[in-house]
């Protein structure tokens, strides 16, 4: 279902340009040196460096982890989606099967009862009642499958995870990716997997929290990193003194927090003041889009006018110097600018009837669009060149601001 949050927090988030980072050395985990060959990739935004809004240990591959080792014949044939309706479905190829909350928080919408599959076509698919989480996923948090065919299992999500959708979702690659998916196996999640050889249970998430610092989430049995770049470890807020902590309980996982926001975004405590969209229908041939290149298509532009609160020295978290010293510089006029509805529902913004690439979105979400008012991904260019910092009162608590801007999808 779409969420119930009436006052989310928003985020903004930059481009992503990190190739004079190509080939070196990132970080390294004990001999083994952590690099992305990425010499013409642009990443969306820092989710989608560090993530690629994936994960390479999905749900789906945990359940499959559960479902082998406990000898189900159901293993195999097991998948997760997120449905027409906005709700988390399970779904077998094998058999029919119940499922049910054990321990932890129920991010999945699970809820207290018992969930059982019902057949559609070839397929089995519990469709899960109450409504997913939205936010980061800290584990550990468990279910139980109950086969019609052999025993049951438990499924154990541990560690942390961007959010829900992100947890769900395979990285991928090719003519098979969609929008998001498009270089997410260049991921620094990606990367640090496959060149440290992890499997089954094992896997290493970055993330970014609720707010807006870089988190690496990693088996206790893995060895932690040695910064080898100083940029890189400068733009996700890491002063290089941090020290791991475990998650604690029954849980294998450590997590490494950066000290400061990553660089390339700005996450405020407060929610949005105002979100509202701006048409332009143009008649000419010529215009400028959003605020520096030229278009000459005659089309509808529409823009996103966000008003908000930017946190200061003297208010629970200060982002006055964070917006002029480490955000702002990353984007600009005409430079990509990314407006984040609620932060923990990571996927795109698409109106109920939008049409996208050709396809009509049909009053229907997934796992790439929300359909909802005023959530997902809103991905444009920056409009504004300048912008007062200037405190309303002699408090030095916030900063009205406002900003611009214009989508990428033309109409």
């Amino acid at each position: 279902m779409p969420s119930s949050d009436s006052a989310p927090n928003f985020a903004l988030l930059t481009e992503c340009d990190l190739r004079d980072l190509s080939e070196v050395n990132l970080y390294s985990r004990g001999t083994t040196f952590i690099k992305i060959t990425m010499a013409n990739v642009v990443y969306l935004d820092v989710v989608h460096f560090l993530n690629g809004y994936s994960s390479t240990q999905s749900l789906s591959d945990t359940i499959e982890y559960y479902a082998t080792a406990g000898g189900s014949p159901t293993a195999g044939g097991w998948s997760v989606a997120i449905s027409d309706a906005d709700k988390i479905t399970l779904t077998s190829s094998v058999a029919s099967f119940d499922v049910a909350h054990t321990a932890g928080t129920d991010y999945l919408g699970l809820g207290s009862g018992t969930v059982s599959s019902v057949t559609s076509g070839a397929n089995e698919i519990a469709t899960l009642p109450n409504d997913w989480l939205r936010g980061r996923v800290q584990g550990p948090s468990s279910f139980t499958i109950t086969p019609s065919a052999g025993a049951a299992f438990t499924v154990i999500i541990d560690g942390e995870y961007q959010d829900v959708r992100v947890l769900i979702r395979d990285p991928s690659s090719g003519s098979g990716a969609d929008a998001d998916g498009i270089n997410s196996t260049l991921s620094l999640s990606h990367t640090d997997n496959t060149e440290m050889g992890l499997s089954g249970l094992n896997s290493v998430r970055w993330l970014i929290d609720e707010e807006g610092h870089a988190v690496v989430s990693y088996p206790s049995s893995v060895t932690g990193l040695t910064w080898q770049s100083g940029k890189l470890r400068n733009l996700l807020g890491f002063t290089g003194e941090e020290s791991p902590t475990a998650l604690g309980g029954s849980s294998i996982y450590s997590r490494l927090r950066a000290s400061f926001p990553c660089a390339m975004m700005l996450l405020p405590t407060r929610p949005v003041e105002r979100h509202q969209l701006s048409t332009d229908t143009m008649a000419t041939a010529r215009r400028l889009l959003g605020g520096g290149m030229v278009s000459n298509q005659l089309a509808t532009y529409t823009s996103s006018d966000v008003s908000f609160y930017l946190d200061a020295e003297a208010d629970s978290r200060d982002l006055y110097q964070h917006w002029g010293d480490r955000f702002i510089r990353y984007t600009g006029p005409g430079r990509p600018l990314t407006y984040v509805g609620e932060w923990g529902d990571s996927r795109r913004h698409s109106a109920p009837m939008q049409e996208i690439d050709g396809t009509y979105r049909n009053d229907r979400y997934s796992d790439l669009y929300s359909i909802q008012p005023e959530r997902g991904r809103y991905i444009g260019r920056l409009i504004d060149a300048r912008f007062d910092l200037n405190y309303p009162g002699r408090l030095r608590r916030r900063v009205p601001l406002s900003l611009t801007i214009e989508h990428d999808e033309v109409g």
